[in-house]
């Protein structure tokens, strides 16, 4: 077995060279040698059959152990790429060079490299040997030539045996006369060239075998150097064979001399070194492609390089890559270029794309055979049919996740099984390239949309600011100003109107704020009631139609004409919230013209809508308006109050209620809002008032015994206030406790307003004692609190009904006259 010295001060390398080494790829023993100068004792004190030296190492280069110039092979390995490096170490007699990749594809080129060195090393040390044993021949030949007999049969039987070892040497070998005939060719000539003895001995140059293929090589000052007596060595170039296919080959020549010194011809020894050089072009294609994951900018210009890399290997004329998604089952082709179809799309079924990515295999067909797959597997071929099809599955981590394609329409020869081989070995790169540009392309628009939605949620936050600093800006300002006793009556009336109206603007923005919370944390129930649909729209045409008319707006109900009332089962609250907060916006947003909603069956749906006739909405932002905080990046400076959550609320209770939502915009012009809902309906009749308790009213109008229990004062004073012209008497507690007391040694009491959340008792446990007392007593509970299930948790702790804050007085006023006919 071959004994190599490893010269390699990196750790990590040298972990990785023991793994590949390990396997079974790679047959010599070897040792490590950590710098240059524990390399050069080793090298003085044992035996080897070849060195491979890192370039760089702590303490020098591989040029110092090459300067020791040791008949042993030299391979040089280097991570930068340097052709220069790469050249130098060649000249000073390096036998060859690897460039390590990242991913480690140099560790396999590994094992055909120090073969080829060790066979090159031992074919020159052969021709070394046969030159010494010539020039002694021909001195021994010298000085015999008396015995012209002897000297005549001593040479032909060493030529007999010269003759021999080039007939059986695996070297290419040829001699020339003095003007480039052909005088004696080996069989690998015939093997490696296709020419055979008769074609060129005697008839012939090695012109025959010129490429006309530019090599850089200096022929003036080779021509010199052999007519000067000098041999060459490693000379590479490319030649032609018989059937004009080219061959890279590494050579040797020297000149023949005879007895006077005189040059009589020139021997040469070549080997073809094609599979060499296409091993570092795929070297080099991959650690390209690699890198190339860095340099591009997108997944199609990474796959636009790769097609080039490949090109240097391959013919990628007709190229195309698709990638399969596997989660819903689409295959995209983010690359496609062909002579003779243009493709955008592949379908994901019936296709050789979904054959390969489904069978997970490596396909290399003609036409006829292709067309035969076809049939027996019953896919689609598409476009225009190629002379030669081969199809690579494209793999990362055992999953496929697409398939590399190239086709030629001008042979069934262009791609061998070689290269179908070398394809296969390439493809495990190109996949890990595609899938980290794809994960990093992922991670950019994660980041893009993280920022986007922090700069949302910034500008939300100063217009949630804005939209609770400035109405209470006006309730506080205002309030002020009425402490003044001067004030005119007309001017307490307006104060106390701008008070009011901020006071409802500050509730709608914390409303909404609430609706969005419950929104995130999933605490929104569907609540089904048969709802009257004309009844709704006719309430709501009612209640905007003097906002719309301040305004000088014109507010269209438009209903389908020949129809009843149509009573859906649905949510009536949500949708009662869903079109006004579109009716709003419509007349927020328009300064002149009118609007108009209403609605239109179209099969199992309501389709209903609202058109206005304001500033529009362009067309890059008709999507994001549906998006939470997103009102607040819109730039408008004539509007616009809200907390821009009203249309995100909508589509969330939209989508809840089985239904979709979309707009039409124009900017300047105007906006029609669309959403639909399934129709659902209930033929039983129904009442707009559902009984909350078993309670029957007081039949007669009377003045009522009130207890307020809240620990607010301003609440409970607010409260005293409303119930002043109701109420005989009214009792007030702070808390529970208090409460319970009054009530033991008032039980006439009719009412009792029980606030929910209160220190020492809260105002559910206080109504259920209170309840334990008297069956008959009316508790409505209040609170600042507006969660699903409120209402029926505090008709289970013995409430008769529930107000939310802020109360209302209309509200309670109506509670008054369902329970005591006030």
């Amino acid at each position: 077995m071959k004994h190599l010295l490893i010269i390699e001060d990196d750790q990590i390398d040298q972990m990785a060279f023991e793994r590949f080494a390990a396997g079974n790829e790679f047959n010599y023993s070897y040792e490590v040698a950590n710098s240059i100068a524990e390399a050069k004792h080793i090298i003085n004190t044992k035996k080897f059959d070849l060195i491979l030296s890192d370039y760089f190492l702590g303490d020098g280069n591989a040029f110092e152990i090459l300067k020791m110039q040791i008949d042993i092979p030299i391979i040089v390995t280097t991570g930068t790429g340097s052709e220069e490096i790469a050249v130098n170490a060649l000249k000073m007699g390096a036998y060859d060079y690897l460039i390590k990749d990242i991913d480690g594809f140099y560790l396999k080129m590994l094992p055909i490299t120090v073969k080829n060195a060790l066979q090159r090393y031992q074919s020159e040390k052969e021709l070394k040997e046969y030159h010494t044993n010539l020039e002694a021949l021909i001195e021994q030949k010298t000085r015999e030539l008396k015995k012209e007999i002897e000297i005549r049969k001593e040479t032909t039987e060493d030529l007999l045996k010269m003759n021999m070892i080039f007939k059986n040497s695996n070297e290419v070998t040829f001699m020339t006369d003095i003007n480039g005939v052909f005088t004696f060719i080996n069989p690998k000539f015939t093997e490696l060239y296709g020419y055979s003895q008769d074609e060129v001995i005697g008839k012939a140059t090695p012109r025959i075998l010129k490429s006309n293929i530019k090599n850089n090589i200096d022929y003036e000052k080779f021509w010199n150097k052999l007519t000067n007596k000098q041999s060459i060595s490693n000379f590479s170039y490319i030649n032609k064979r018989k059937d004009s296919t080219l061959v890279h080959i590494e050579g040797s020549f020297e000149p023949i001399l005879d007895t006077e010194k005189s040059i009589i011809g020139y021997l040469a020894i070549q080997r073809d070194i094609s599979e060499r050089i296409k091993n570092q072009q795929v070297q080099k294609v991959l650690y390209n492609i690699s890198n190339a994951v860095n340099t591009t900018k997108n997944l199609r210009q990474l796959i636009q390089l790769i097609k080039q890399e490949l090109h240097t290997i391959l013919d990628t004329t007709n190229f195309y890559i698709a990638l399969y998604d596997e989660i819903n089952n689409l295959i995209t082709l983010p690359f496609f270029e062909d002579e003779n179809d243009h493709f955008t799309t592949i379908p994901a079924k019936n296709s050789i794309t979904e054959y390969i990515i489904k069978t997970k295999q490596t396909l290399l067909l003609t036409s006829q055979e292709l067309v035969d797959l076809s049939k027996e597997h019953n896919f689609n071929l598409l476009g225009t049919t190629p002379k030669q099809w081969l199809g690579v599955p494209i793999k990362v981590a055992g999953k496929i996740i697409g398939v590399i394609v190239l086709q030629s329409y001008k042979s069934n020869n262009s791609f061998t099984e070689y290269d179908k081989d070398l394809l296969i070995y390439v493809t495990d790169q190109i996949g890990l390239s595609i899938q980290n540009k794809k994960n990093e392309q992922y991670l950019i628009l994660a980041l893009e949309k993280a920022t986007e939605s922090d700069r949302l949620k910034t500008a939300f936050l100063h217009n949630i600011s804005h939209e609770i600093r400035t109405p209470m800006n006006g309730i506080l300002g205002f309030a002020n100003l009425l402490k003044n006793p001067q004030l005119s009556e007309e001017k307490q009336r307006t104060f106390i109107d701008i008070i009011s109206k901020s006071g409802v603007r500050m509730l709608s923005t914390l409303n909404d704020l609430m609706d969005i919370s419950k929104l995130e944390t999933g605490q929104v129930k569907i609540n089904y009631t048969p709802t009257n649909i004309h009844d709704e729209l006719e309430i709501l045409h009612g209640l905007f139609k003097p906002e719309s008319a301040a305004k000088n707006l014109v507010l269209n109900l438009t209903l389908p004409k020949n129809k009843g009332s149509i009573v859906l089962k649905t949510d009536r609250e949500k949708l009662f919230a869903i079109l006004s907060n579109l009716i709003k916006n419509a007349i927020k947003f328009s300064s002149d013209g009118g609007v108009d909603f209403g609605y239109e069956q179209k099969g199992e749906f309501l389709e209903f809508y609202v058109m206005d006739t304001g500033i529009g909405i362009p067309k890059n932002r008709q999507k994001a308006i549906f998006d939470r905080f997103i009102q607040a990046d819109i730039n408008d400076t004539n509007v616009h109050e809200g907390s821009g959550l009203g249309l995100s609320i909508s589509k969330s209770y939209i989508t809840m209620l089985g239904g979709d939502i979309w707009v039409e915009s124009i900017e300047n012009k105007g906006s029609q809002f669309y959403f639909t809902l399934p129709i659902i309906t209930d033929s039983k009749n129904y009442s707009k008032e559902q009984k909350e308790h078993s309670i029957s009213p007081i039949a007669e109008s009377k003045k009522i015994a009130v207890l307020i229990v809240e620990d607010e004062e301003i609440a409970s004073l607010y409260l005293s206030i409303l119930m002043e012209d109701f109420s005989s008497v009214i009792y007030r507690a702070k808390n529970g406790e208090e409460a319970i007391e009054i009530y033991k040694k008032h039980p006439e009491i009719d009412l009792v307003l029980m606030d929910i959340k209160m220190p020492k008792m809260g105002g559910y446990e206080t109504s259920l004692m209170i309840r334990e007392i008297s069956k008959d007593v009316i508790i409505i509970a209040q609170t600042a609190f507006s969660f699903p299930g409120d209402k029926q948790k505090a008709l289970r702790y013995g409430c008769t009904d529930y107000i939310s804050k802020p109360i209302q007085a209309t509200k309670l006023y109506a509670l008054l006259k369902k329970y005591f006919n006030t």
